[in-house]
């Protein structure tokens, strides 16, 4: 066989390859899309996208979509299409690179669950949150926020965190998020807890740690009647002995105790510093003692 045959036979061979990868990509792409709307679940986790596919916004995708995890990518924006995903009830899209939102996010009002942490967003619209009345979940952790929009309208958020921004106060309207349980506004710039938080009779869980507070105001420890959790380490300003002295201090530290009353019965191990209220001090024996 001449050389030019074997080129040719090569150049067929090639050829057949090619177009076998091509529909091998056609028919995976076509099951993924059967597959979104089918389940209502479109995973794209890991898969290097610069951008959310078009098809997921098509007439036929679209009101099927309940579940969208495109975490671990690089897109950098969210289209305007985004508002047609109505039926979304969770989008999940952490380590990205997002600066913003679009405003249509707002038309997504069935989300429950929006978490966009580690990305660099730095403005959130506030008719974003205003219309996302259903939110159970909302987390932007280690974001460039400065400031955050009202979330007063979020009555059924139950956890929020907005922990590592560059944020100067908590979100405005956060006492009025009335089925909040857990807090964190950690690595913040923030200096004061409002004392609105006080109506957050369900809130068990809130973490300020090495941020620039200086107090806790009473109302915290009297109204959040569910703390059993508080994290103040690392913040500098903070005065161990004045926390102690606040009023309802004494109850939330009961609550500690018997939250963890069943492990220490239980001969689990509580170590030297007794059980941890929270507070930085310079004798560690002043935690929170164990039962006896």
């Amino acid at each position: 066989v001449d050389g030019a045959s074997v080129v040719a036979v090569m150049g067929c061979c090639l050829s057949k390859q090619t177009t076998d990868t091509s529909q091998n990509v056609a028919r995976n792409a076509s099951q993924r899309e059967i597959a979104w709307k089918t389940t209502g679940i479109v995973g794209l986790r890991d898969a290097r996208l610069t951008s959310l596919p078009a098809k997921i916004f098509s007439a036929d995708v679209a009101p099927k979509c309940r579940n969208v995890d495109a975490s671990n990518n690089k897109i950098a924006s969210l289209p305007p299409s985004i508002g047609t995903l109505v039926n979304l009830q969770r989008l999940t899209l952490t380590v990205n690179a997002l600066a913003t939102l679009p405003d249509e996010l707002a038309q997504c009002v069935n989300l429950r669950v929006l978490v966009l942490d580690r990305n660099a967003i730095s403005r959130v619209p506030d008719c974003v949150l205003a219309s996302l009345t259903k939110l159970q979940t909302l987390s932007l952790a280690h974001n460039k926020l400065a400031a955050m929009p009202s979330v007063a309208s979020l009555a059924k958020l139950e956890k929020l965190s907005v922990a590592g921004n560059a944020l100067t106060s908590l979100p405005d309207g956060a006492g009025r998020c009335v089925s909040l349980e857990e807090l964190d506004a950690g690595d913040n710039p923030i200096d004061v807890i409002d004392a609105s938080l006080g109506a957050l009779t369900r809130l068990r869980v809130l973490n300020m740690e090495r941020t620039r507070v200086s107090a806790v105001p009473p109302e915290v420890f009297e109204g959040c009647v569910s703390l059993v959790t508080m994290s103040l380490h690392g913040c500098p300003l903070i005065d161990a002995d004045a926390i102690e002295e606040t009023s309802g201090f004494k109850a939330y530290a009961a609550r500690v105790r018997d939250k963890h009353g069943k492990k220490i019965h239980g001969g689990a191990m509580v170590g030297s510093r007794g059980l941890d209220d929270g507070v930085d001090r310079a004798t560690a024996g002043r935690n929170i003692a164990p039962h006896r």
